[in-house]
């Protein structure tokens, strides 16, 4: 029982250091770019890792947090509790353009994103 609680513990902290490591490179943004844009039904357990510390970073704005949460809770598409989120976000004139781009496409998935929103994504994913 030991040995199995050390390896979840070294586990849990690689993820959450590797999840730090990625978003000192890239924006929040970015990083939730590319992991739409590998959905499959549902984010992993090390994407939901990642989105976590998107949600927790002081540095996120409440946009990203909210839409890193939308990310966490999809299940085949967005839940329903994060749609209208999502739409305000969309609707916000003074929200950023990437901000935007992404909640659209989230609102689109439908157990994954279509070719186009890939395309979106990717672009977003360098931005």
């Amino acid at each position: 029982m030991n040995k199995f609680a050390l390896i979840l513990t070294s586990i849990s902290i690689s993820l959450l250091l590797s999840a730090g490591v990625v978003l000192a490179d890239d924006s929040a943004i970015q990083t939730m770019a590319r992991i739409t844009m590998n959905l499959n039904h549902f984010p992993s357990d090390e994407d939901k890792a990642t989105l976590q510390t998107i949600i927790d970073s002081d540095d996120s704005t409440d946009d990203e947090a909210d839409i890193a949460m939308a990310i966490v809770n999809i299940q085949h598409k967005v839940l329903e509790k994060d749609t209208q989120r999502l739409q305000e976000i969309i609707d916000d004139d003074g929200a950023e353009t990437g901000s935007r781009k992404l909640a659209s496409i989230l609102l689109r998935i439908n157990h994954a994103p279509s070719d186009t929103d890939k395309i979106a994504l990717a672009a977003l994913a360098k931005e």
